[in-house]
């Protein structure tokens, strides 16, 4: 195999962007829970029990675990974000505002070469914030402000168009 013409373009682990329905959420310095597994079942064959026969069961997504440095301007867009989705429910069984409520929306995690340019990308489907956490304050702590916030969805594969699904 000979080298390339042109440099590779590596993702870095640390430069991620995430956006969440049009709204840039800034750089997160760590991204975990990009992952799925399938359940499989086996079984044997009636009459063939040579060996076992693997049957597709179901896709599960992990929840996805972003974390950062309290940063004025991300940090006010995660705010206004969490307050978007979640105002509507603040009184269970009603929607105060009227609105349609949607269920879900995507949010893109970019991963970023050293030229800040976009290397891969996963779109999470129906994503709903599950958690966000602030940072632990204490005067006697010089430590940076972290924040952390988790994600639900329904997936980031696009399964659609595949024959028998």
């Amino acid at each position: 195999m000979s080298p390339p013409d042109t440099p590779l373009a590596l993702g870095m682990a640390m430069r991620f962007e995430v956006e969440a329905a049009g709204l840039n959420l800034g750089l997160w310095s760590s991204c975990k829970g990009l992952e799925v597994k399938t359940k499989l079942h086996k079984a044997y064959n009636p009459g063939n029990y040579s060996y076992e026969r693997i049957l597709f069961a179901d896709i599960n997504y992990a929840t996805v675990k972003l974390e950062r440095a309290m940063e004025k301007s991300a940090s006010d867009s995660v705010r206004k974000w969490l307050e978007l989705w979640w105002r509507p429910w603040a009184q269970p069984g009603t929607n105060p505002l009227g609105e349609m409520i949607e269920f879900g929306t995507p949010m893109t995690i970019r991963l970023l070469d050293s030229q800040w340019n976009e290397v891969s990308s996963w779109t999470l489907r129906n994503a709903y914030p599950s958690a966000w956490a602030g940072p632990s304050l204490a005067a006697t702590d010089s430590k940076v402000a972290i924040e952390r916030l988790e994600i639900d969805h329904e997936g980031f594969l696009d399964l659609t168009g595949i024959p028998g699904l």
